[in-house]
């Protein structure tokens, strides 16, 4: 059982080989875990993972699969799909999900558990904040670059079965009291920085245009007073936090979204804005400037598919 196990060589299935999803099944297969990692059905396959980060570069074999039908209860489950693609994820844990399974939910946002719902208890799933920057640079080719913790847990009990695991990647875990407030920190950078590089298709920099700024920051203090009504202590400086965070990206940094919206695919802003305006209207809480550029990256999306 996971609980009990070490983390030397456990059975790993990885759901979704986005960029997180390969640097993590390849981390995990580094550490020496038999890693499965899960596709949508019919796409193509990934047999091996090339993993670069500066000078490094290390290649690891894991087993591909992508028919849930033939999958099996695995003890340790890693999700790490985009928020939109919730039904395919929930697809692949109805079969990989078993009584003593661990899930890792290492998505953006802050609907961790839900994610996993039905298929997995709450205290079966480990909510991750995923800090590490991973691109994906082909089928099978991902970079990593990691800046301090790479993942932040819960403190928690379930948090606690799965720190020997992620640790074991290399990737940097720092464990968390108050999950709330870390979670709607990460919330406050992903719902503006990511909406705003993708309607403008520009990267950080776009944050030094006074209006854009002025906006980031309209929408920032909305994002911190919902996060506030949700339970996060948010201090009263939180967007200018922020805002001093993105001004210390690297040059050239761009979001998840934006990537998305120049490749053509579909965007995460409704697990991200949309979820923030959700709960806006849920305690009374006016949000115009959320709302409308979760308007106006949703028509954008919508021109796309």
């Amino acid at each position: 059982m996971p609980a009990h196990a070490s983390a030397g060589a456990d059975p790993v299935a990885v759901v979704g080989p986005g960029a997180v999803g390969l640097a993590l099944a390849g981390r995990l297969a580094l550490r020496g875990h038999p890693v499965t990692l899960c596709g949508r059905p019919g796409s193509a396959p990934v047999h091996d993972i090339e993993l670069t980060g500066g000078r490094d570069t290390s290649t690891v074999g894991v087993h591909w699969q992508d028919d849930p039908a033939r999958a099996r209860p695995s003890g340790w489950v890693v999700v790490a799909t985009k928020l939109h693609q919730g039904d395919a994820a929930r697809t692949w844990l109805e079969r990989l999900v078993g009584t003593d399974t661990v899930v890792v939910v290492a998505q953006n946002g802050i609907d961790h558990r839900e994610q996993a719902s039905p298929h997995a208890a709450a205290g079966q799933v480990v909510p991750a904040l995923v800090h590490f920057n991973a691109e994906r640079l082909s089928r099978n080719r991902v970079s990593v670059r990691v800046e301090g913790e790479g993942l932040v847990l819960g403190d928690d009990e379930p948090g606690r079965r799965a720190s020997p695991l992620l640790r074991g990647t290399g990737l940097g875990v720092r464990m968390v009291d108050d999950f709330t407030t870390a979670a709607w920190r990460k919330l406050m950078v992903n719902a503006v920085a990511n909406p705003v590089t993708a309607l403008t298709s520009r990267r950080v920099e776009v944050f030094r245009d006074p209006a854009v700024r002025d906006t980031a920051a309209a929408m920032l203090g909305e994002v911190a007073d919902v996060g506030r009504a949700e339970g996060a202590r948010l201090p009263a400086d939180a967007a200018e936090e922020i805002l001093a965070w993105i001004d210390a990206r690297p040059p050239g940094a761009g979001s998840s979204m934006l990537a998305d919206r120049l490749a053509g695919r579909p965007m995460e802003h409704d697990g991200l804005l949309g979820a923030v305006v959700r709960r806006a209207r849920a305690h009374g809480i006016a949000v115009p400037v959320c709302t409308a550029v979760l308007a106006l990256v949703a028509a954008l999306d919508g021109a796309h598919t």
